[in-house]
């Protein structure tokens, strides 16, 4: 977390899980908040992680990668990976429909066009 004035309360949250925020109940990992800061990260594509691998993950949360590991085999671990993807997910969905509409509206490719309008509910007459 930054420590500058200007961290933003969703900056606080993402660093600071509380148990609340999780349908998943795990009662048996001793660092919690790291535990489901090491979901949220391997749930993040590739491509946008500030942090690209987990042994530099490890550091930076203070842990041991054969934590990592072992947290990798807890039974609700990869549910809770999936927790945050479909959160993901949902948050990115105008970002790819908006992507789709430019690409139906620019280039015209056919399947943009009949997907985006088909998102939209317009019938599509074939």
């Amino acid at each position: 977390m930054s420590n500058s004035k200007d961290t933003t309360f969703k900056e606080v949250i993402r660093t600071t899980p509380i148990r609340s925020d999780y349908s998943v109940i795990i009662s048996d990992i001793h660092k919690f908040p790291e535990f489901v800061k090491f979901a949220e990260w391997l749930s993040t594509p590739k491509q946008i992680r500030k942090i690209k691998n987990q042994k530099e993950f490890a550091v930076m949360i203070g842990v041991c990668e054969d934590t990592l590991t072992d947290w990798k085999r807890h039974p609700q671990f990869w549910p809770l990976v999936q927790q945050h993807m479909v959160q993901w997910m949902k948050e990115v969905v105008p970002d790819v429909i908006y992507g789709l509409y430019r690409n139906a509206s620019s280039e015209g490719k056919a399947k943009d066009v009949e997907m985006f309008l088909r998102l939209s509910s317009i019938e599509i007459n074939k």
